[in-house]
């Protein structure tokens, strides 16, 4: 993604969401980052929609690739006086030692990842044994033909929207890895073919 594109999409996440937010989201981001302890990482951080669900007893780092993502949410972090660390940094290598997190964050950034594998087996990595994994993200839809029109619209949808895959089966992936998946939970929010979403948490063995 080139710098102006970078730019743009920043620009444009915020009020193309605004609608989502309202309607669903926020209850959501509740369960994802409210019930978030100890020291914590957000990938794909964005432009720090999460950042008024975090309890007030946390420690705080945030990475995303994209620089005017991590500008805007720099901006909230300070008008909600968070105190947080953040890196520019893309979720499959990212400059932190093993095992240093107690719970890894992820919201709405599956979708666009290259590699979802190597972005699991990086929060494996990084988490602490007994830690926790919690996300919340738009799904491929069980339905033989809703799936399969996803399939046929993902081509232009990610061209148009920065990557995104709306046919992603995000579970099935942290299903495939080491790490437990504990709670799930499905809810139909947004714009078809980006719905239906899931959100919950799966966890390090201790």
């Amino acid at each position: 993604m080139s710098s102006v594109t970078q730019r743009l999409f920043a620009a444009i996440y915020d009020p193309v969401l605004k609608a989502s937010e309202r309607a669903a989201y926020k209850e959501h981001r509740e369960y994802v980052a409210g019930r978030a302890t100890g020291s914590i990482l957000e990938i794909g951080a964005g432009t720090g929609a999460n950042l008024p669900y975090y309890p007030e007893d946390i420690r705080l780092t945030v990475t995303d690739p994209n620089p005017f993502m991590l500008r805007r949410l720099t901006a909230k972090a300070t008008n909600l006086g968070i105190i947080i660390e953040s890196l520019i940094a893309p979720a499959t290598n990212m400059p932190f030692e093993d095992e240093s997190f107690d719970v890894i964050v992820a919201t709405l950034m599956l979708c666009s990842v290259q590699d979802q594998k190597e972005v699991i087996g990086e929060v494996t990595r990084l988490l602490r044994p007994g830690g926790e994994f919690r996300f919340m993200e738009h799904v491929r839809s069980v339905g033989r033909i809703r799936g399969g029109l996803q399939d046929v619209a993902t081509p232009i949808w990610q061209t148009c929207s920065g990557g995104c895959h709306p046919n992603r089966n995000t579970i099935a992936t942290i299903k495939g890895s080491s790490l437990e998946l504990v709670e799930t939970m499905q809810f139909g929010n947004g714009p078809y073919p980006v719905r239906p979403h899931v959100v919950g948490f799966a966890r390090k063995a201790a």
